[in-house]
């Protein structure tokens, strides 16, 4: 008897210090993709690319400037993540990416993140390349669909936004309308405390 209860004591012990590693060593569910290469221009024109993203916690987004539906809060929500994770001492850059290129100058861009009081020490909003190479790099990269209709109207597009670790791995997506904040300042707390 006494046997059994040595045996269940280690067993809880051993249980808990899993559990306790899991929390510390992983983000559940990871997404594992792999962003490819790219080499845009952000909202004041400097050239921006995947070497900017390596080496850095990254949240990322697919927006466009006429948008008049989704993008508006997914922003606002991108906004006050971005306060939230600097309350935190958090080192986090931000990215969006327009999924409408050919209408979104960077100057359009900077307009439009001025709206949210963007900080563009750590966010930039990528621009300069085709609809179509938009197109293949959002269902490519991020695994949503990316499409102007030919014949008028908004760029249909995903609403998630991603989390890129500091080797340029998607490693998850969050609902970007409704915003699990505590969720996603704990997973960038678990990638700042494996750099």
């Amino acid at each position: 008897m006494k046997a059994n209860y040595k045996f269940l004591s280690v067993l809880i012990v051993l249980v808990l210090s899993l559990a306790a590693c899991g929390n510390t060593q992983g983000i559940p569910e990871q997404t594992d993709w792999e962003l490819s290469e790219f080499n845009y221009i952000n909202q004041d024109e400097e050239p921006y690319s995947l070497e900017d993203v390596k080496g850095n916690i990254t949240v990322a987004s697919l927006i466009f400037t006429t948008c008049t539906t989704v993008c508006s809060p997914m922003t606002a929500n991108m906004a006050k993540l971005q306060r939230m994770s600097q309350e935190e001492g958090l080192d986090v850059q931000y990215l969006s990416f327009s999924v409408d290129p050919e209408v979104d100058s960077p100057e359009i861009l900077k307009e439009f993140g001025d709206r949210f009081e963007a900080d563009y020490t750590t966010w930039d909003f990528l621009t300069g390349y085709s609809q179509e190479e938009i197109e293949e790099f959002g269902p490519k990269n991020f695994k949503t669909i990316v499409a102007k209709p030919k014949n008028g109207g908004e760029v249909v597009h995903g609403t998630s936004i991603y989390l890129i670790n500091q080797e340029g791995i998607i490693v998850k997506s969050y609902d970007g309308l409704d915003v699990p904040y505590e969720e996603i300042i704990d997973h960038i707390t678990i990638l700042q405390g494996q750099e």
